[in-house]
């Protein structure tokens, strides 16, 4: 059996694991270390994984107004460069579940 789990032990035993080329199993099991332990430490003690910057919600873009009976009266275009085109009478619900469609497909 292994002596005591200290997490500098263990941070030692990663980092030399990491670099031995072992498989982790392998590894855990030589040193008597049970694997779900070994992979709890593994998981812990990987470097710090820098948090996305949050991404606005909503951003308004500039609507332009058409003039021609048949053309869309509001045009939505998404940041990956979809359009979706909006003609008067639309029913909401419509709208509602064609941006939703489109944002699940991003």
């Amino acid at each position: 059996m292994m002596k005591k789990k200290t997490p500098g032990r263990m941070q030692r035993l990663v980092a030399r694991w990491r670099t031995s080329g072992e498989s982790g199993a392998g590894f855990a099991r030589r040193h008597g270390i049970p694997a779900w332990t070994f992979w709890y430490w593994c998981r812990k003690l990987l470097p710090a994984q820098p948090t996305p910057a949050p991404s606005p919600a909503h951003r308004f873009v500039p609507v332009q107004v058409a003039s021609q009976a048949d053309a869309p009266v509001v045009e939505i275009v998404f940041q990956e460069g979809m359009r979706l085109q909006v003609r008067a009478g639309a029913p909401a619900e419509l709208v509602r579940s064609a941006i939703a469609a489109l944002r699940a497909a991003c």
